[in-house]
């Protein structure tokens, strides 16, 4: 791949930077974490050896579009079987420019520029990049500082009242869909996991009690989560219907009426099928809710509740609590309010 500095014109349009098409992500990263990678340069390879599938997509993807807008490449592959170790600092400071020109918004540039990021870091901490110019590299696509947003983090939470109301329906449908259904929103919104993590619990996951989750994080990270009575009451009526087995925590409903759990199989509930029963148990005139947003909800509802950012940083799983704090949905009246407790002995 050769890039030339970046001169100021992008030939594609600025609002609708090139596309990548999905079937090539997907290839490019089964053969970046195959045993000898084929088609993608070991350089590429290196930054999506570990993590989750969806992260590795998207890097690949963004890592791609970075080089594209550029107008000078065309072609994804090129992209990927670079040995992107041996190009000048140029070319970064070159896709830097590039990327503050094609994307408007800063958290969108910077993703952009992390795809690329995680290349040099990978590059860096193999050895195929001497610590001093993997550096220089990374300095030349520094992240934008980006403000808090109050406004936009006080969105994605779902009110007290429409939870409420989504549990007393659910409590009134005697389905065992339902009883699987209300056990799985209670752990994301009770417990704050993410749809991915819900749906890769086992029963073995569940302890003895039914007071602790062990859930496999981002990363293969493994963490303990408590959980809370309602939790626990959600869930023990649900394994009332799905019974003792062992397999997956959540699993489908048989397409028989009366429908029951089906466990024996081994099949697991999907992610797309947690998305489709949160917005069918939320439904509404208002906006239509997702799993995510219980996730948020149970972030801001332990925060609101006094809890401390560290400590609700590792229930839900972020390795860094700045992200926690992303979610936090408490303005300027209650870090004024808490300031005003202080006595400052001025005379």
């Amino acid at each position: 791949m050769d890039i030339e500095p970046y001169n100021g014109r992008v030939e594609a349009d600025p609002t609708a930077p090139v596309h990548v098409p999905t079937e090539l992500v997907r290839a490019a990263v089964n053969d970046a974490r195959s045993p000898v990678p084929v088609e993608v340069h070991r350089s590429v390879a290196l930054s999506v050896a570990r993590g989750s599938e969806k992260t590795a997509r998207l890097r690949l993807e963004r890592l791609a579009r970075v080089v594209m807008a550029t107008g000078q490449v065309d072609s994804p592959a090129a992209v990927w079987s670079t040995d992107w170790a041996t190009l000048p600092v140029e070319v970064y400071e070159s896709l830097d420019r590039s990327i503050g020109a094609v994307w408007g918004s800063a958290s969108t540039r910077n993703a952009m520029r992390d795809s690329v990021r995680a290349v040099v870091r990978g590059c860096r901490d193999a050895g195929l990049m001497e610590h001093g110019p993997a550096m220089v590299a990374l300095s030349a696509l520094q992240p934008e500082k980006i403000g808090r947003d109050e406004d936009k983090q006080a969105r994605g939470h779902v009110d007290a009242a429409r939870v409420k109301a989504a549990f007393e329906a659910l409590a009134a449908d005697s389905s065992a869909t339902a009883r699987r259904d209300s056990a799985l929103i209670a752990l994301l919104v009770g417990a704050g996991l993410r749809r991915g993590e819900a749906v890769m619990l086992d029963l073995s996951d569940v302890d003895a009690a039914r007071e602790t989750l062990v859930v496999t994080g981002k990363g293969g990270v493994v963490r303990s989560v408590p959980l809370a009575p309602g939790v626990r009451r959600a869930l023990t009526a649900w394994l009332a219907v799905r019974g003792d087995d062992a397999g997956p925590l959540l699993t489908p409903m048989s397409k028989a009426v009366p429908r029951v759990a089906v466990v024996e199989t081994g099949r697991r509930l999907s992610v797309d099928a947690v998305a489709a029963a949160v917005r069918r148990r939320f439904i509404g005139e208002s906006e239509a809710v997702r799993p995510h947003d219980l996730r948020r909800t149970f972030v801001g509802d332990l925060l609101d509740s006094g809890a401390d950012l560290s400590t609700v940083s590792k229930i839900v799983g972020h390795s860094n609590p700045a992200t926690t704090a992303g979610y936090d949905r408490r303005g300027i009246a209650t870090r004024r309010a808490a300031v005003e407790r202080l006595s400052v002995p001025f005379v």
